[in-house]
């Protein structure tokens, strides 16, 4: 009997490749997926800050949406070669659309976000929903005979 060194990763990869041709294929969609965006998400207490490295690519060939709970950037790199060159032997620069959408673990205001193109990274502030937002409620501590009441009748509403 044989015995085989399985990568499971690699498997994994090969599927999700597989399964990203499948759904372009179905909806219709022609993007390349041999290369993708980079992007950073951060997290402060009221906002996600979203960095993406878009390098050359014109302000008005991305599309930015945002649902949510959702961020998707798309855009077209558009690559030509020089006009003085005869034959192209060799091209490591990525041409065609992109997409990128991932999920943000809260839900935000979509309608107040801001983005920014500079230097060819995209920058966008997406505020938090008010209801995403950590609350601080400060309790005091009153007298005890009072606090272990209030503990009671909301343990028997509980129980109803």
């Amino acid at each position: 009997m044989k015995l085989y060194r399985v990568n499971p990763f690699t498997e994994i990869d090969r599927v999700q490749r597989q399964l990203n041709r499948v759904f372009n294929e179905f909806s219709g969609e022609n993007i390349s997926s041999n290369w993708s965006v980079p992007v950073e998400l951060q997290e402060t207490e009221t906002h996600f800050h979203v960095r993406a490295l878009v390098p050359g690519i014109d302000r008005d060939k991305l599309d930015i949406a945002i649902t949510r709970e959702q961020v998707s950037i798309a855009g077209e790199y558009v690559h030509s070669a020089p006009e003085a060159a005869k034959y192209s032997y060799y091209s490591e620069f990525p041409s065609g659309q992109f997409r990128r959408t991932f999920s943000l673990p809260v839900p935000v205001q979509n309608a107040d976000a801001v983005a920014d193109y500079a230097d060819g990274v995209l920058t966008l502030a997406i505020p938090k929903a008010p209801e995403a937002i950590d609350k601080v409620v400060k309790l005091s501590l009153g007298d005890r005979a009072e606090a272990a009441e209030q503990l009671e009748v909301s343990a028997d509403e509980a129980v109803q």
